[in-house]
């Protein structure tokens, strides 16, 4: 890896605009962008981190941009209930679906289906996926899918996005979670109080790492720094609070950018979340 140009801009300006009468033009209050040189700089790299939750913490030595000891990455699983549809509609009118789920609006839901005189249960169970996909709360919450007569909710994962990936966090199994079906104004259906949970939820924990391995962009291992010239820290979703190994203690707030240069020359960080979110770190120095 050759390093050339390595440089951070930093600078902070607002258009004042006056509103006395008789007074025009505008004013700039604040400096332009300044740009540092490092001109010594011989490595950069960069990583980032998916956080599941609050207190997950990410460990990096700035030397060797490594990431040993953060909190162990579990993806996590969707959980998934399936209903099952029976009986061939017998008189027209509406079906009743109730959806139970934990953090849902409303919740337990009823909804009413139109159905019609002979319709199989294939026939009114897809008319029962339509209605539920079509349901703001059911949908902000779950993926609507199913054939034949299987009427299936797939819980949606909270997702992240940060530098064009996206992650997602999903919840553990919700235990009330549970699709009724019922007649309602119709007459035909076969009731089924209870659904099946099909796929148990895992809750998705710990820091999920890209790159921070001590290897460059090349996949080269990294000699470890002896300067660092600057550090920038960018944040999605969460806050974070910085603890560094001179017992540097701070806090970083949710979607912002914190560039320092020079860098803090701290031998380890470790960064602790508030929330699920994600962190940018970037690092320039000398070897």
């Amino acid at each position: 890896m050759i390093i050339q140009n390595a440089r951070a801009t930093v600078g902070l300006v607002t258009k004042a605009i006056p509103t006395s009468t008789n007074i025009s033009g505008n004013v700039q209050i604040g400096q332009n962008a300044d740009t540092l040189s490092f001109a010594s700089a011989d490595v950069a790299y960069s990583l980032q981190a998916f956080f599941a939750g609050a207190s997950n913490t990410l460990s990096l030595n700035p030397f060797t941009a490594s990431t040993t000891g953060s909190t162990a990455w579990v993806a996590g699983a969707a959980q998934i209930e399936t209903a099952t549809a029976a009986g061939t509609i017998t008189a027209s009118g509406n079906a009743s679906v109730t959806v139970t789920a934990a953090g849902m609006t409303g919740s337990p839901k009823l909804i009413s289906v139109p159905v019609l005189n002979t319709d199989t249960a294939s026939q009114w169970a897809d008319k029962v996926r339509v209605a539920l996909a079509a349901d703001t709360a059911v949908s902000a919450l779950f993926a609507v899918s199913g054939a034949g007569t299987s009427i299936i909710l797939t819980r949606k994962g909270t997702l992240i996005t940060s530098d064009g990936i996206t992650t997602s966090i999903f919840p553990a199994t919700d235990s009330t979670l549970n699709i009724a079906l019922a007649n309602g104004t119709c007459t035909g259906i076969t009731a089924a109080a209870s659904s099946a949970n099909t796929n148990a939820g895992t809750a998705t924990s710990g820091v999920l790492i890209y790159d921070g391995d001590g290897r460059d962009f090349e996949g080269v291992t990294l000699a470890s720094l002896t300067t660092i010239n600057a550090e920038l820290f960018k944040t999605i979703g969460s806050n974070f609070v910085v603890d560094g190994s001179g017992d540097d203690l701070f806090s970083i707030f949710a979607n912002g950018s914190y560039l320092f240069a020079p860098g803090l020359n701290e031998t380890t960080y470790t960064f602790t979340s508030s929330a699920a979110g994600a962190l940018q770190i970037t690092v320039v120095g000398q070897d």
